[in-house]
């Protein structure tokens, strides 16, 4: 069985159980499979464990299913962040762009390899305003 290295880490600011940050930049990690150093987690295990990825920025967090066969991108308020506007999710053959709310979300389907992504744009006296912007690797 071939070994993944995986981080965890989209720009520096995903972080997981262990590892302290601002209140608005953390990800849950419930995988015991996880190790975590200040800002960055890495988890080891077999290529077919890796297919599944989700983590916040900000406001936003975003949650991955699937691999390059066939992946699922969904975009969401991060808890208690929550704010008006909209999220629009993003990634190989894929792009949906959400409608604004009170609680925003979004859910994308595509095919292919390459990097998937969910954007946060607040709405505040009638500009918008980018809130987070989580990403993460489709294989």
């Amino acid at each position: 069985m071939r070994s993944v290295l995986v981080a965890a880490a989209v720009f520096g600011l995903i972080v997981g159980s262990g590892a302290v940050a601002g209140a608005a930049e953390t990800a849950e990690v419930a995988d015991a499979n996880w190790t975590c150093a200040k800002d960055v987690c890495l988890r080891v295990g077999s290529e077919a464990q890796m297919k599944d990825a989700r983590g916040c920025n900000h406001k936003v967090c975003i949650s991955v299913t699937g691999n390059a066969s066939g992946y699922t991108t969904r975009g969401s308020y991060s808890g208690t962040n929550r704010f008006y506007g909209h999220i629009n999710v993003w990634g190989p053959n894929m792009r949906v762009n959400g409608q604004d709310s009170a609680y925003p979300g979004v859910v994308g389907s595509g095919r292919g390899t390459g990097q998937t992504c969910a954007e946060g744009w607040e709405l505040s006296g009638g500009t918008y305003t980018s809130v987070g912007l989580p990403c993460k690797d489709v294989s």
